[in-house]
């Protein structure tokens, strides 16, 4: 029997980190560098165990590649959405309750689609209902219109910075007339100065908790286990390492093709993050653990990579 040799296979139970590292090797790849993906050491644990002679735990990051013929090791974590846990799940109820409900407006539409920007919604089913008939009305205006619409009645409503909630769109396939955008609930609040040493990005207190995983990457001391964090306990085997920050909330892998009915293009995701912001909060960990980290990337929602950090 051949043997299966593609290693992506490695990321099967994990599709966003595959996702992330695809994107990565993509991005590194159009610069002009030869990217392979070597194996993936918190899978393959007994391989590199004796590849580096180490007790069992001690490489467990999320990818081993190679990059111009250089080996390193990466390892993907997700920044938190402060008090996000509760939006994949009212992305994915707004995309299969409007996709349902805005067939009527897609008829209307001169450009045979909408785009439609929505805020996932908690509270009770009547309050979400109540909110997607008053969607569907504003998007079944912009069809009969076929301009934007903004919904002006909405308290956070800025005519300086305002986005429609929904206007006409021409779809690159017929069989999804409706491109669903999310804005966030509550966009993070951040506060930008300008210092002598240059721009500082105060994120107040939500700052903290976006860089709770970096620093649990980084330390000689995680909180729940008093150990090393992953990148640490490569670096300090003389490993290059390399930390992809994956701000892409809410992300669904794409559907799959069935016989009766064609793939569905998945919503897309939230990233609260601006690159900027990200490398503000880099600079910050890395100042505090120096020498174990060498690059970070961050993925966005728009599954753009920007470099981040790049140490000496």
């Amino acid at each position: 029997m051949a043997q299966d040799l593609d290693p992506w296979r490695l990321f099967s139970a994990s599709p966003q980190e595959e996702s992330a590292f695809r994107l990565l090797s993509a991005h590194l790849t159009a610069q002009g560098q030869h990217v392979a993906l070597r194996g993936k050491p918190d899978d393959e644990r007994a391989r590199y165990e004796a590849l580096f002679e180490v007790d069992a735990g001690v490489l467990t990051v999320d990818a081993h590649l190679s990059v111009d013929g250089m080996d390193w090791f990466v390892d993907h974590t997700m920044v938190p959405l402060p008090g996000s846990t509760w939006i994949p799940s009212a992305m994915r109820v707004a995309s299969e309750t409007l996709n349902r409900l805005l067939v009527r407006a897609v008829l209307l539409s001169p450009t045979g689609g909408l785009l439609v920007t929505v805020t996932p919604q908690q509270g009770k089913v009547k309050e979400r209902n109540r909110y997607f008939a008053r969607v569907v009305a504003l998007a079944e205006q912009a069809a009969r219109s076929g301009q934007p619409v903004f919904d002006t009645e909405d308290p956070r409503f800025d005519p300086i910075s305002a986005y429609p909630v929904a206007e006409p769109w021409t779809p690159t396939d017929p069989s999804q007339p409706v491109m669903l955008s999310f804005a966030l609930p509550e966009p993070l609040q951040v506060r930008h100065r300008l210092t002598p040493q240059g721009w500082v990005h105060d994120l107040g207190p939500a700052g903290d908790a976006l860089a709770r995983p970096l620093h649990e990457k980084l330390t000689d001391h995680k909180e729940k286990t008093g150990g090393h964090g992953q990148l640490r306990r490569a670096a300090e085997l003389g490993l290059r390492t390399g930390l992809v920050l994956d701000a892409r909330v809410g992300w669904q892998p794409p559907a799959l093709h069935t016989e009766n009915s064609p793939p569905r293009r998945p919503s897309p995701a939230i990233a609260p993050l601006h690159p900027d912001v990200a490398r503000h909060l880099m600079r910050e960990a890395t100042s505090l653990y120096p020498g174990v980290l060498k690059r970070a990337w961050l993925v966005n929602a728009d599954d753009t990579v920007h470099e981040v950090y790049a140490g000496v």
